[in-house]
């Protein structure tokens, strides 16, 4: 009796530390299109940080287009806009520099299939891009936030039941 009960710890024991994690899903493809997009994406966020006026606008309205298919995308896209308008303003950078953060912001309400591992990621590469500009941590932190809020409405990939075990 205490070696089947044995037995059915170990089996259980490998079976919950072989438990399937949520693979990657594919990232958002590029084209031409798309690169000219990101490239107006990042003129916006230099704008932003100018203080242009017309700056938040821009970038939402270029964020927003990509949202607009999710119940709720564009609302949150332009939260995402409104946080990366509030860190950058003031900020003095390249274009060059800030193409990154286009990038993942485009990444960000593109991105319809990521895994939560991939939007961890896509976080962590949002946080580290604006420190590297200069902004400060805390409002890195909160762009980094809207960028999973902006995720979890955009996506149309949620765990399978194999992936909870």
């Amino acid at each position: 009796m205490t070696r089947h009960i044995i037995q059915a710890i170990i089996l259980a024991a490998a079976l919950s530390s072989s438990a399937c994690r949520q693979a990657d899903g594919p990232m958002p493809p590029t084209n031409d299109t798309v690169t000219n997009e990101i490239g107006d994406i990042g003129r916006d966020l230099q704008n932003l940080a100018k203080n242009d006026p017309d700056g938040p606008k821009d970038l939402a309205g270029d964020l927003g287009h990509y949202a607009e298919d999710a119940a709720g995308g564009p609302v949150a896209a332009a939260e995402l806009s409104r946080r990366l308008g509030d860190a950058l303003v003031g900020k003095s950078f390249e274009l060059s520099q800030v193409m990154p953060v286009a990038h993942t912001s485009w990444v960000t309400v593109a991105g319809r299939q990521l895994s939560e591992k991939q939007i961890e990621d896509l976080q962590n590469e949002m946080r580290s891009q604006l420190m590297m500009l200069g902004v400060d941590e805390q409002k890195a932190q909160a762009v980094a936030a809207q960028v999973g809020v902006v995720q979890q409405t955009v996506t149309t990939r949620h765990r399978r039941w194999y992936e909870l075990l």
